[in-house]
């Protein structure tokens, strides 16, 4: 076994490794390209470790088009190292808490299930820490301390955002060119701000 940071090799030495997220966590959406999106910065760090293999999982969207939660399911499980980014829209949506926790555990869960043994990084709600136009600061606070909780008991650690989410040049100029034909929106992050998610991460698994 090859031990770098916090991450294990296995024996056979291929990583396998798992994304679970919504727009920020998983697609990307609103880097300039794809491989300039948190998640292919972190495939590309981890490659240049040694050889790695991604899982999958399926992805519905909930009544109002949105990933949350409960869009996750099938995970394909047998990973060494799985990235959980969900919970932004579960906030937007000003879900109650209780369904909040219940519905965070149930994806955790669903992760643990088929991967047991893997290092858990659990990416906490890419929202400002004052709630902005969707919620208040407490709500914010206190939906984040649930993604933290359950984490922990899932034996995850936690990462959060809204540090990275209050700083502007993260999300802004808005109306800059993005891939997928979308432009930057002053909400979710441009290239700036996905290396500093992808940075918050690498810096957490020791990379």
């Amino acid at each position: 076994m090859t031990q770098v940071g916090k991450i294990t090799w296995p024996d056979s030495g291929t990583l396998r490794v798992n994304f679970l997220g919504d727009s920020v966590g998983y697609r990307g959406s609103f880097a300039s390209t794809l491989e300039n999106s948190w998640r292919y910065l972190m495939r590309a760090r981890l490659e240049s470790v040694g050889p790695v293999v991604y899982g999958s999982y399926d992805h519905t969207h909930d009544a109002n088009g949105n990933t949350v939660f409960t869009s996750v399911s099938n995970v394909s499980g047998g990973e060494d190292l799985t990235f959980v980014m969900l919970g932004t829209n579960n906030v937007r949506e000003a879900q109650e808490y209780d369904a909040f926790d219940s519905d965070c555990a149930s994806a955790l869960d669903r992760v643990r299930s088929t991967a047991p043994d893997a290092l858990l990084v659990v990416g906490g709600a890419w929202m400002p820490s004052n709630g902005g136009t969707w919620t208040d600061c407490e709500r914010v606070a206190h939906y984040d301390a649930l993604i933290a909780e359950q984490a922990h008991k899932h034996d995850g650690m936690y990462v959060p955002f809204t540090d990275l989410f209050d700083h502007a040049p993260n999300r802004n100029p808005t109306g800059d060119p993005a891939f997928g034909g979308y432009t930057t929106d002053g909400f979710h992050p441009n290239d700036t701000g996905h290396r500093a998610i992808y940075n918050r991460y690498r810096i957490a698994l020791g990379l």
